[in-house]
């Protein structure tokens, strides 16, 4: 991939040049699914774009502070980049292909059950998300995205590069075995890629993180996945669903901000300041230190398999 066209795919731009390129542009061509990406994908580089300027402007126009505040998303999103060139690990159509044959129903593409879809949608991002926390090996995987000290948008690409492989086959395959088809597994992943943007908006550009109406209540809200992001010993391990808390209501995992403890961002283990090999690879070599440390097979095996602290002193 040549860097003009990993430019247009990064802001997006690759779906409406897709669907210029097959037929010319009319109002029918955007009520496809196709056509609602095209419309949907460019928005979030453009609020990217917007909130790095805001920060520039809070910061007083301070480059230091800034390049601080993006330096590691920037550098995962360019090594991941580097990597899926090399390595392309993408199991989303075997998924859906071969667990939808273990469906016992699939819900027909209406609106009604767009609503069932997307419920269904949250609670497969919930495993996902939940055993990402709970198992050690997984947490290997995810620990990037929660290492960066400052919240901001950029932290959508902070990530292990096989988080999103784990990531799209645990979801794609509850969904599929739960009678979600094809066209509304895909409106959902549009629709959680746009609100799990928003949740990661800067403290700068949205202080609160709420709304100030009902919404607060009925939506996670970025001042609840700021909560999430923290390694403050009242909020670790809750709200692991993206946009709807249900799930995390009926297992007891939802936590809304404490006025009085302000989130604090970074893992709860001792970490580099700004170190990108810290950040990507740390975990990875605690983990295998403990594993070649442990006095038994069995403790090895479970140090894999058990939630990050156990049988270790670093976490």
């Amino acid at each position: 991939m040549k860097l003009p066209e990993a430019l247009v795919n990064f802001f997006g731009l690759g779906g409406i040049e897709t669907l210029t390129s097959t037929h010319p542009l009319t109002l029918a061509s955007f009520r496809s699914i196709a056509g609602i990406e095209a419309v949907v994908s460019p928005i979030f580089p453009a609020i990217l774009v917007c909130e790095i300027v805001f920060l520039a402007w809070a910061y007083h126009r301070s480059p230091h502070r800034l390049y601080a505040v993006y330096k590691i998303p920037v550098l995962m999103y360019a090594f991941n980049w580097i990597i899926g060139l090399l390595i392309n690990v993408d199991v989303f159509l075997w998924t859906q292909r071969h667990f939808t044959a273990l469906a016992p129903f699939t819900a027909p593409l209406h609106v009604v059950w767009f609503f069932y879809a997307y419920v269904v949608w949250e609670l497969s991002h919930f495993v996902y998300h939940w055993t990402c926390h709970k198992v050690r090996l997984l947490w290997v995987l995810h620990s990037p995205h929660h290492a960066p000290k400052h919240m901001n948008l950029g932290v959508i690409f902070a990530a292990f590069f096989l988080q999103g492989t784990y990531a799209n086959f645990v979801r794609t395959a509850i969904c599929s075995i739960l009678g979600v088809p094809m066209e509304l597994l895909i409106l959902c992943m549009v629709i959680d890629a746009c609100w799990g943007s928003l949740i990661h908006f800067s403290e700068e550009a949205w202080p609160s993180g709420r709304s100030g109406c009902f919404l607060d209540s009925l939506l996670l809200m970025p001042s609840d996945h700021r909560v999430h992001h923290s390694s403050n010993p009242e909020y670790i391990d809750t709200n692991y669903c993206n946009a709807l808390p249900i799930w995390d209501k009926l297992f007891g995992t939802l936590r809304r901000e404490i006025p009085a403890i302000r989130p604090r961002y970074g893992l709860s283990r001792p970490q580099k300041p700004n170190d990108f090999t810290d950040t990507y690879f740390g975990e990875i070599g605690l983990l295998w230190r403990d594993v070649r440390n442990a006095d038994t097979w069995k403790k090895r095996a479970l140090l894999v398999v058990m939630p990050p602290g156990w049988g270790s002193t670093d976490h």
